[in-house]
């Protein structure tokens, strides 16, 4: 199941160029399976470049993602059927330059990051450790 973007996404980008790239000419019918395999194939591009600076799954999906992820779809369904125009692929160049420069921390998506953690209620959160004491009195013993 896709995560960043649905059917119904792509049908209100633009329903005419699904219709194009995704008809099952046997049943005359929009091919889900084509869909949902572009849709998947959109999150899988996500997520590899978002995985190496944020936790996945995001907690929340911000729209930039979703327009990138629509972008991804049309560009891998028009593909299948070597329909992609320059359009297309020029769109597409740039989402895949867009999640470059998010995974390069130069474009912000406001969710926390590996590095940096949710704010708590209280405000930003401060990781404790706690390592084992190195001098106790039984390590200690006989060299006082």
């Amino acid at each position: 199941m896709a995560i960043y973007a649905t059917k119904q996404d792509l049908i209100d980008r633009d329903e005419q160029m699904l219709w194009n790239v995704a008809l099952d000419r046997d049943t005359n019918q929009l091919n889900d399976t084509y869909i949902n395999q572009a849709l998947e194939q959109a999150d899988d591009e996500i997520n590899s470049f978002l995985g190496r600076r944020f936790v996945l799954p995001l907690p929340t999906v911000p729209s930039m993602l979703s327009k990138i992820a629509i972008t991804i779809a049309f560009y891998w369904l028009a593909d299948r059927d070597q329909q992609a125009t320059n359009l297309l692929e020029k769109r597409y160049e740039m989402v895949l330059k867009q999640l470059r420069e998010i995974a390069d921390g130069k474009r912000e998506l406001g969710l926390p990051t590996i590095d940096t953690p949710a704010e708590g209620a209280v405000g930003k959160v401060e990781l404790v450790q706690q390592n084992e004491r190195l001098f106790t009195r039984n390590s200690l013993r006989g060299v006082l």
